[in-house]
């Protein structure tokens, strides 16, 4: 957080950076706020690697390696904050997002603590709001990455890997097991959506609804197949989560 404070007191001109990668033109523009989003992704697991380290139950991990899933979260909390913090930079609600950026990166980091044991009371609790602060998180990427109003070739990848990462962490966090293949699927998926809905006239709030309320109702009946659930208990939280998000994108779009 004092690597994003420091972009109030920092600056370097902006670098236009093109090429061509199989006769594709890139195009896009380097500034001190991208780089310290960069180096604050980095930090976010470092620290996190750093914080579970001195947890008492972390013998239970037989390759340290496994640390790296407890990155994910707080790698996604930092990306969002950096793009919003960048969204209303020079203005005084600036301050107001870095306080709630703050605490929501502190909740994570305790969060992520908290779910390394399974047996500890404060474990439920720790999982039901990782969950949805991860899909919170996914939401406010896709309304920022909208807003941004940047190409395709940029927004495919930070929306198809940030659903990765969130889809992955929540599968772990619902079974206990990592899912990967069902993740990529899911990803891929809303990869479509993301092309899809690049060339709709949805505003940035639209966009975000629809879109996590499609990952969440997905990563839903994939924790529903692998838990053996049947009838309501199968197909009542997707589609709840798909009306609801639906409904809301037309009451506000």
């Amino acid at each position: 957080m004092l690597a994003f404070a420091l972009t109030q007191l920092i600056t370097f001109p902006e670098q236009n950076l093109s090429f061509l990668i199989f006769g594709i033109f890139i195009d896009f523009v380097l500034d001190f706020s991208t780089v310290v989003i960069v180096f604050t992704v980095l930090l976010a697991a470092a620290g996190m690697d750093w914080l579970l380290q001195s947890h008492p139950e972390i013998d239970r991990y037989e390759n340290r390696w496994e640390f790296v899933w407890h990155w994910i979260i707080p790698i996604l909390t930092s990306l969002v904050i950096g793009f919003a913090l960048n969204a209303f930079k020079g203005e005084l609600v600036w301050w107001a997002v870095f306080g709630m950026g703050s605490a929501l990166l502190f909740g994570v980091l305790i969060a992520e603590y908290n779910v390394v044991t399974a047996e500890d009371y404060r474990h439920p609790f720790a999982v039901v709001g990782l969950t949805s602060i991860s899909f919170a998180l996914y939401f406010l990427l896709a309304i920022a990455v909208f807003s941004a109003d940047v190409r395709l070739y940029v927004r495919l990848p930070l929306l198809g890997l940030g659903a990765m990462m969130v889809i992955s962490r929540s599968l772990f966090l619902r079974l206990g097991k990592w899912h990967f293949l069902w993740a990529i699927v899911i990803s891929m998926i809303l990869a479509e959506i993301v092309v899809g809905f690049h060339y709709l006239p949805f505003s940035p709030l639209q966009f975000g609804l629809l879109l996590v309320g499609v990952a969440y109702a997905l990563t839903s009946i994939v924790s529903a197949l692998k838990e053996s659930r049947k009838s309501f208990g199968f197909w009542g939280e997707p589609i709840s989560m798909i009306l609801l998000t639906v409904l809301a994108s037309l009451i506000l779009g």
